[in-house]
C-alpha cells in the first residue's frame, strides 16, 4: 500500500504536471470506484481546472474550480499514471486535458476509490476519519510524540505507529524501519520503552519519512509515481522484505519475520530489543 512517502511523491509531480489544468473529459469505466453516478461525477468534472492537489494521511485531494474536489485513496494497489507506461490491468477513471494529456487511475485489486466531496465538506470528511497528527508537520515535536504514547501505553509499537488515528500516513514498511532505527522489538510494549528509544524513533520516523520522499518512495509491491517509475528507496531499506538476510548492522543477527497485527514483520533478533 503506498504510505506517506508514496502518496506525498505523487502530489508533489501531479502539482507540476496538473496543477492550472482544464480537464476537458472523463471516463469513469467502473462505476463501483466512485461514490456518485458515473454520469453525474463525468458532468461535475467534466470542464473544472485544477486548483491544488492536496495530502492528508494517505489521502490525495484534488481541488476543481467548480467548488468540489476528488478525494482518491489508492489503498493496495492503485496507481495514478500521467502519460508514462500503462499501469497493471486496464484504467478505471481516464481523465483527459485540454492539451491531450491523460492521468490514468488503476487499481487491479480495486480496494481503492475515488470520492467526490465538496470543497468545504472535506474537513468534516476527514473529522470522521479521525486521523492523528502528520509526523512531517513542523507541529509534530518531540512532546507531542511523548504525549501521544502516554495515552497508549499498553499498546504495542509498530502496530500503534501504523494506526491512522495515532499518526497519519505510516504504514507497513516506515514502521518497521523506524523501529529498526531505534534498535527497538516490534512487539515491544509502549510502556517500557525509555525515553532515549522514545527519542529515536522520533527521530528514526522523520529522517526515513523524510529521505524516502526524496527518492519517491518504496516500490515494494505495485506502487510507481505517476511516470510508472519506480521509487528509489527499497535499497535503503534495512529490514522490510530482507527475512532470511544478515543484519545490515553487522551484528551476526538474521532478519526474522513474525505476524504482528496481521501483517509481516521484519526485524533483528540481535540488535532489536
Amino acid at each position: 500500500m503506498p504510505e506517506l512517502p508514496e502518496v506525498e511523491t505523487i502530489r508533489q509531480q501531479l502539482i507540476k504536471k496538473i496543477k492550472g489544468k482544464k480537464i476537458k473529459k472523463v471516463e469513469v469505466k467502473l462505476a463501483r470506484m466512485i461514490n456518485v453516478p458515473a454520469l453525474e461525477f463525468e458532468r461535475l468534472v467534466r470542464g473544472t481546472e485544477i486548483k491544488d492537489i492536496r495530502r492528508r494521511a494517505k489521502l490525495l485531494i484534488i481541488d476543481l474550480s467548480n467548488d468540489w474536489s476528488i478525494v482518491i485513496h489508492l489503498k493496495l494497489t492503485g496507481q495514478l499514471i500521467y502519460d508514462g507506461r500503462e499501469g497493471i490491468g486496464k484504467p478505471h477513471i481516464i481523465y483527459t486535458f485540454e492539451d491531450g494529456h491523460e492521468l490514468k487511475h488503476y487499481d487491479f485489486r480495486l480496494f481503492g476509490w475515488a470520492k467526490l466531496i465538496k470543497t468545504n465538506e472535506i474537513e468534516k470528511f476527514l473529522e470522521k476519519e479521525n486521523y492523528g497528527p502528520e509526523p512531517l508537520d513542523k507541529n509534530f515535536t518531540l512532546e507531542v510524540f511523548k504525549n501521544l504514547l502516554k495515552q497508549k501505553p499498553r499498546a504495542k509499537i509498530k502496530p500503534l505507529l501504523m494506526d491512522q488515528t495515532f499518526i497519519a500516513g505510516v504504514g507497513n514498511v516506515y514502521a518497521q524501519e523506524a523501529c529498526f532505527y531505534a534498535r527497538v522489538l516490534p512487539t515491544r510494549i509502549v510502556a517500557t520503552l525509555t525515553d532515549k528509544e522514545i527519542r529515536d524513533l522520533y527521530k528514526g520516523l522523520i529522517e526515513i519519512l523524510k529521505s524516502s520522499t526524496a527518492r519517491r518512495g518504496s516500490s515494494v509491491d505495485t506502487y510507481v509515481d505517476i511516470s510508472g517509475e519506480q521509487g528509489g528507496y527499497v535499497p535503503y531499506l534495512k529490514v522490510y522484505g530482507r527475512a532470511g538476510e544478515k543484519c545490515v548492522r553487522g551484528d551476526g543477527g538474521i532478519i526474522k519475520q513474525i505476524k504482528l497485527g496481521g501483517r509481516g514483520t521484519c526485524y533483528c533478533p540481535v540488535c532489536q530489543k
